[in-house]
């Protein structure tokens, strides 16, 4: 796959200058999209809640629409952000989209200045404050292809088509989280996104604890992989791959996956021949970073990401990361320069299986290089701080200019484009 330098890609796009407005108007936000906060789901949960904690540190009024099993609706406060929870409706396969219809029709006749949809399907609904109130600001977040996702169904999937041509035609301003979406959004349907990566907190170490005992586990003794159980995940890759090393090394899979309870007993039956490798299930707070602190290496075989957090989890502690060959596992590799492991071919098991030997020979001195590098490259271009000031920017130039729309701005800002510029 050809990927282009985000850095060359960056040089070769300017855009014209927007107003600046008064410091002082700060945008209240409703966020339609993520299923709960705090986050204990997925990516784009974890990156709502790391952006909108900062906003609402920053004075701005934050309300976000979440699922709940609870037949009312509730409200309450996260660390400065009101979470608005009620259920979703029962209608298999459905549910998550007519909770999202709900949420949006919600935050249409709230106080809300600017609705900020994130993920295609929610972008569906756009189109509700478009219609019944056409004065509030919209803007979109892309996480990634999710009508590409193979654990949808065939309806499923024309929803969420229909949500990302939505989202290509009627909010405000786009944000992709990745070059990738972005090009993909310029040459699909003409029209302008910015790209604006995920970030990562400084991470602190901690030494194993009780997990050493539960699951058997040796400091820098195994390889770690961090996400959820779904196909496009592509852990049955991993896991075929590891089982022809011939390695004391354990190989850790933490995360777990409700929806998907056949492929999690697919991924089950992979491994139980090979005591090395072990299922934590899902694990969050000092009990993953204790994991990140103390192994060898980080793998991937995903199929299908956006901008992964947990690669940059990884690499913030200081990890290798060996990944698989798609375009936005290149993004991130590219940035670690001539010291990132190659990643190697989407679906190849043998391939897999080399590279993961390749971890097995590496020198304590190639592993210092590589965490220098992976700490310098979070520190560098992968900050929720400024991703939040970025963000805050954004809504208040969005706000500001009553006719501005994302084709308005041109070609990509790199200010808004590349995390760390200027504004």
């Amino acid at each position: 796959m050809t990927l282009l330098n985000p850095i060359q890609q960056e040089e070769t796009i300017r855009q014209p200058s927007v107003p600046d407005i008064t410091p002082g108007i700060l945008p209240s936000i409703a966020v339609i999209g993520t299923r709960n906060l705090p986050a204990n789901y997925g990516g784009v949960e974890t990156a709502c809640e790391k952006l909108y904690t900062r906003l609402a540190a920053k004075g701005h009024a934050v309300t976000v629409y979440c699922r709940s099993d609870d037949i009312s609706i509730n409200s309450a406060f996260h660390k400065g952000v009101r979470v608005i929870q009620f259920p979703a409706p029962n209608v298999p396969g459905l549910s998550t989209f007519l909770h999202c219809m709900l949420a949006s029709l919600l935050a249409t006749f709230s106080k809300a200045d600017i609705l900020h949809f994130h993920a295609q399907g929610p972008a569906l609904f756009s189109l509700i404050p478009k219609l019944l109130s056409p004065r509030k600001k919209i803007v979109f977040t892309c996480h990634g292809k999710d009508w590409e996702r193979p654990r949808w169904g065939k309806v499923a999937k024309t929803i969420i088509w229909w949500g990302e041509w939505c989202s290509a035609h009627l909010p405000d301003y786009r944000i992709t989280v990745s070059n990738e979406l972005q090009g993909y959004y310029q040459s699909t349907y003409k029209v302008q996104a910015n790209r604006l990566y995920n970030g990562v907190e400084t991470p602190t170490t901690l030494p194993l604890g009780a997990l050493a005992d539960g699951f058997g586990l040796i400091p820098n003794e195994y390889l770690l992989f961090v996400g959820r159980l779904v196909p496009e995940k592509a852990s049955e890759i991993l896991i075929q791959a590891f089982n022809q090393l011939n390695t004391n090394l354990k190989l850790v899979i933490v995360g777990d996956s409700p929806e998907t309870p056949a492929y999690v007993q697919e991924l089950n039956a992979l491994a139980s021949g090979n005591p090395r490798i072990v299922f934590t299930g899902t694990l969050r707070g000092n009990d993953l970073k204790a994991l990140y602190s103390n192994a060898k290496a980080f793998v991937s075989a995903s199929s299908l990401e956006g901008h992964p957090i947990t690669v940059l989890e990884a690499l913030s502690f200081g990890l290798p990361v060996l990944l698989s060959d798609i375009p936005p596992h290149q993004e991130i590799t590219a940035l670690l320069g001539a010291s990132a492991l190659p990643c190697f071919p989407v679906g190849d098991v043998a391939a897999c299986t080399a590279s993961l030997e390749q971890i097995l020979t590496l020198s304590p001195q190639q592993c210092d290089t590589l965490k220098q590098q992976a700490r310098q490259v979070v520190k560098t271009h992968f900050n929720w701080d400024t991703v939040a000031h970025t963000t805050q920017q954004i809504y208040r130039q969005v706000l500001a200019s009553p006719s501005v729309s994302a084709a308005e701005f041109g070609p990509a800002n790199p200010a808004y484009s590349q995390v760390g510029a200027p504004l």
